[in-house]
């Protein structure tokens, strides 16, 4: 087979074009890559533009499959270690939940902690997962592959603080911040319908969310414990439990 006569420059150009933030907000398309991921996106029936595979993968049969080689495969993938496919998906609206607890991610930077956070909201039905400002693309190759397809289920909300605030107050959610010196999780997640505020890995939450917040909260070290802090996916773990226990 021609390889080369099924997977053109233009594709391939399409495909490393896309690791960028401005091109995907402009064309509304994202990376998905390996087939336990793309498969979450198919069951949520996400628009396939394109679905790049080898000739023995799992979609080489798909309507959209265009094949290519294991070296194609290799120059197009943001992973180290390819994995049969890449597809380039539409982006679609997931709609809200709207009787239990969202999340803001306020200026998280890591793609990993960001798509673990994703997949603890699709784990314990958060209503809806914002990502204002400052907070790394939620459509990232990155975060993509670390949600582990959980972002085709979780509703987001790509915002600026000051909408998130209305939309808020609009919801009637009780507002609490993750930080150092706060509440019990107890105490200050004991309500049926509220925001989670979880803030930047090395500072923690913005001022914004601190002056704004009903509560904080906070996860106690047991007596002689010398660790500074949880990693941000970890607490929202906890938290997130805790609200569901």
């Amino acid at each position: 087979m021609n390889y080369d006569s099924v997977f053109s420059k233009n594709h391939l150009k399409l495909i490393l074009s896309l690791q960028a933030k401005k091109v995907r907000r402009e064309k509304k398309l994202f990376v998905v890559e390996t087939p336990k991921v793309l498969r979450e996106f198919i069951s949520e029936n996400f628009d396939i533009m394109f679905l790049f595979t080898t000739e023995n993968g799992h979609y080489a049969s798909h309507s959209k499959a265009v094949i290519i080689s294991n070296e194609q495969l290799k120059k197009s993938s943001s992973l180290d270690s390819p994995q049969e496919c890449i597809a380039i998906l539409k982006m679609k609206s997931v709609p809200k939940g709207k009787g239990s607890w969202s999340m803001i991610l306020d200026r998280i930077q890591d793609p990993g902690n960001v798509g673990a956070l994703i997949r603890l909201a699709d784990w314990f039905g958060a209503d809806w997962v914002a990502i204002p400002p400052g907070t790394v693309d939620p459509f990232s190759s990155k975060v993509v592959q670390s949600s582990m397809g959980s972002l085709a289920r979780v509703p987001l909300f790509i915002e600026n603080d000051l909408v998130l605030n209305s939309l808020l107050y609009e919801e009637k959610r009780i507002v609490v911040v993750a930080d150092m010196d706060g509440k019990s999780p107890k105490e200050a997640l004991a309500f049926k319908k509220g925001c989670l505020i979880l803030g930047n890995e090395g500072n923690g939450p913005s001022d914004f969310w601190k002056k704004r917040c009903d509560h904080s909260v906070t996860i106690n070290r047991v007596e002689g414990s010398q660790t500074e802090s949880l990693n941000v996916a970890t607490a929202a773990a906890i938290l997130l439990y805790e609200i569901n226990s």
